[in-house]
């Protein structure tokens, strides 16, 4: 059951299940509104609109380790290698720890290479994949970026040509984002070094230049995996251990970088989205009594927390409906809930402005 504290812009639950396991990833179609579910213990489920199960099998004795959508049918990796799309099963050197659909073909992060799912295959990277990514934005055409320990490289469609960005440390890099207008990318480390820099304007459309000047942005902590560019394209945020630190992009000095604030938070962040056309981030959290749930916090020039919801369990993944009229989100026991978001929700007004 969801509460909520009256000012958040998301309604009660209209479905919640209990996939009976820890939950992986998860995430909708980008053609309608079901769901895939990749469970540790190797099921993968859809549910359609209404919460109820349209297909669930065991895909990966070993362990689910991420699932995305691709040509219409669900896609699953595996702790043993295998990448499941709609049946077709195939297996690829080391753990799969992420997939990247798009229309060039299904990217498949494996060991220390990346592949296009029947096709193409890279060279050994400096270390193993932790994540890769299609770019997008204007000019830009299939190029796929992968980042590690200690590297964010970008390759084309053929895997064969690559760029290196010039980090100063690298540090281990579990995530790359970049802003709605492509005009910023930025990477976050397993630590305090986190790190931004204004794309190429090549006509290839490069995402990577080694002669881009990198930013640092020193903040506390973090695991890596919770960066983001709001939707406006003017706020950055990482969720670290000591708060969510947003940076302003519309200050950016040439040599010192943006500048930042940290906005203390009393609960531990697990995932981090936006709100889809606000400045306002959705965090899921955990609580120090066991509990958590999704805080919502303001973060323009008047900072603020502007909404909670009480899930009774922290919360581990947050994924939007392609619409953005739903909002999914898994948690720690095993469940899932679908939250409709409510479309003339003032998210100014949530802080008495």
């Amino acid at each position: 059951m969801t509460e909520t504290d009256g000012l958040v812009g998301l309604g009660p639950a209209v479905w919640s299940v209990d996939a009976g396991d820890t939950i992986a990833e998860l995430v909708w179609s980008p053609t309608d509104e079901r769901l895939a579910v990749g469970c540790s213990g190797g099921d993968v489920a859809v549910f359609d609109e209404a919460g109820l199960v349209i297909d669930r099998r065991l895909r990966h004795p070993s362990g689910t380790s991420c699932v995305a959508w691709f040509g219409g049918d669900v896609a699953s990796g595996g702790v043993d290698g295998w990448v499941d799309v709609g049946g077709h099963r195939e297996r690829l050197g080391g753990w799969v720890s992420a997939l990247a659909p798009s229309d060039t073909g299904l990217g498949v992060a494996h060991g220390r290479q990346i592949s296009i799912l029947g096709g193409p295959s890279s060279e050994r990277l400096p270390a193993s994949v932790a994540q890769i990514r299609w770019a997008t934005g204007p000019g830009v055409t299939n190029r796929l970026i992968a980042c590690g320990h200690g590297y964010v490289t970008e390759f084309d469609a053929t895997l064969r040509h690559r760029n290196d960005a010039n980090l100063v440390w690298g540090g281990f890099v579990e995530q790359v984002d970049w802003s709605p207008d492509g005009r910023w990318a930025a990477a976050s480390t397993r630590g305090t070094t986190n790190y931004l820099w204004l794309r190429p304007t090549a006509a290839d459309g490069r995402v990577i230049d080694p002669q881009v000047h990198v930013h640092v942005l020193p903040c506390p902590a973090s695991d890596g995996r919770l960066v983001r560019f709001d939707p406006t394209g003017r706020h950055l945020g990482i969720a670290t251990g000591g708060g969510l630190a947003v940076f302003d992009l519309d200050e950016v000095d040439p040599i010192a970088g943006p500048p930042g604030r940290l906005l203390p938070l009393f609960c531990r962040v697990h995932a981090f989205s936006w709100w889809p056309d606000a400045p306002v981030a959705v965090l899921g959290v955990a609580t120090d009594s066991g509990g958590g749930g999704l805080l919502l916090v303001r973060c323009d020039e008047r900072a603020a927390p502007v909404g909670v919801v009480d899930l009774g369990s922290a919360v581990t993944g947050i994924a939007w409906s392609s619409g953005s009229d739903l909002v999914a989100v898994a948690c720690a026991d095993g469940t899932v809930h679908a939250l409709p978001r409510i479309e003339d929700w003032d998210w100014r007004a949530s802080t008495g402005e």
